[in-house]
């Protein structure tokens, strides 16, 4: 599952993909309500009203755990998957109490830490994958373009254009005319 140096340990491909298949289901798994986890509805309870803030934090955790799954924005995704689950889970072992919540405030932080496992490189080739916009920027050459010109025959006057008005000379004003106040 690694590969590398010990200077520098990726995990290969099928690994990471394992990895952020396994833990976007669980994500997946709460939001939908089939196995119990960390209520997310409490980050939004002062915001939304009762049967709103559940179904609004629930469907953000499938958007967010839907998009690791795929590698879409994963490390945005992961970053505010595992910020929300630490809050809310933090918020719920401050309102519940420590002894009665430690456990499952415990459970978050290996998710959270499961999460951050997301953003291994696996390959250098992969970087290119990761950004927003898939295009490369190239500068243009100028020179190229102007020994084209040239050779075809297509250059400007070989002497510059001389204007058709005469230009006027500025006035002149000196160091002598200027007042100081």
């Amino acid at each position: 599952m690694q590969d590398g140096t010990a200077n520098r340990v990726r995990m290969n491909l099928a690994g990471q993909s394992v990895l952020r298949m396994l833990i976007a289901s669980y994500f997946i798994a709460v939001s939908l309500r089939i196995i119990p986890g960390t209520d997310l509805g409490l980050l939004f309870s002062a915001v939304l009203p009762a049967p709103w803030n559940a179904a609004f934090a629930a469907g953000m955790v499938f958007l967010l755990a839907f998009m690791v799954m795929l590698a879409v924005y994963t490390r945005v995704a992961a970053l505010i998957l595992a910020l929300m689950t630490f809050y809310a889970s933090y918020l719920a072992m401050v309102e519940l109490g420590v002894e009665r919540e430690l456990g499952s405030f415990w459970r978050d932080l290996a998710l959270i830490a499961a999460l951050l496992l997301t953003y291994t490189d696996t390959t250098p080739e992969r970087g290119q994958h990761r950004r927003a916009l898939h295009r490369a920027i190239a500068p243009r050459r100028v020179a190229p373009i102007l020994d084209r010109v040239a050779a075809t025959g297509l250059a400007a006057h070989a002497t510059p254009v001389k204007p058709t008005m005469p230009l006027r000379p500025l006035p002149d004003h000196g160091a002598l005319n200027c007042k100081i106040y």
